[in-house]
């Protein structure tokens, strides 16, 4: 039983599992802080689950269908698949444990399967076909879950550690000797300019010019 009585159930332990993570707590989700959020023993968890990874694969299943659902309806295709990508790198940062966590797994369920409908169906309506639909689904869902969880596994990281990082830029990348790194010496002033938004926008447009590429040109929407 539950916080109030209320009799327990997957549903109501992934709800509080998305709570937790939305704290981005750098443990995660352990056995304790879900019995802390849902007011039992901790053990009552593992009688749902048959293990971490279970409760975990369910909670990022449950990310990917906030993702999905926070998509607006009646884009034109383009701007659908844009909107989702945008979706999924804002609810995997939005809970960053578990979105570095899964962001390469297979969660095998309800929200995996409609991102992946959603992203098939607007690649088929800009008039891919055949073997391209899915290469590039591929290339789209790897692409952006890998940013994501990229930028879920900084935000885990603690802020000593993210500050260090940052000020690399004006420490050991500004003393390198420009004889040896020329490239980087010319590019130095630009390198941490470019913002994550500015980088999903560019990896976005430059899948797009792929898409674009390999539209049959006998195809109305070529």
């Amino acid at each position: 039983m539950g916080r109030g009585g209320a009799r327990l159930s997957p549903e109501i332990i992934v709800d509080a599992a998305i709570r937790v993570a939305a704290r981005g707590e750098p443990d995660g989700l352990t056995g304790r802080a879900l019995g802390a959020e849902l007011g039992a023993d901790r053990s009552a968890v593992w009688r749902h689950f048959t293990d971490r990874d279970a409760l975990l694969l369910a909670v990022g299943d449950r990310l990917l269908t906030m993702a999905a659902a926070a998509v607006p309806t009646g884009l034109p295709p383009r701007e659908r698949l844009q909107a989702l990508a945008r979706s999924v790198v804002t609810v995997y940062t939005a809970h960053p444990y578990v979105g570095a966590a899964i962001a390469a797994r297979t969660t095998r369920g309800p929200g995996e399967f409609a991102v992946i409908e959603m992203m098939l169906t607007a690649l088929e309506e800009v008039g891919l076909r055949g073997e391209a639909v899915t290469r590039h689904q591929r290339m789209l869902a790897d692409t952006i879950l890998a940013y994501a969880g990229t930028l879920a596994g900084y935000a885990v990281l603690p802020d000593h550690v993210r500050a260090a990082d940052e000020r690399a830029w004006a420490g050991a990348y500004a003393t390198l000797p420009a004889d040896r790194y020329p490239a980087i010496t010319r590019h130095l002033p630009d390198l941490a300019r470019h913002g994550s938004d500015e980088v999903l926008t560019a990896l976005l447009h430059a899948l797009w010019l792929s898409v674009a590429a390999s539209i049959h040109p006998g195809d109305p929407h070529a």
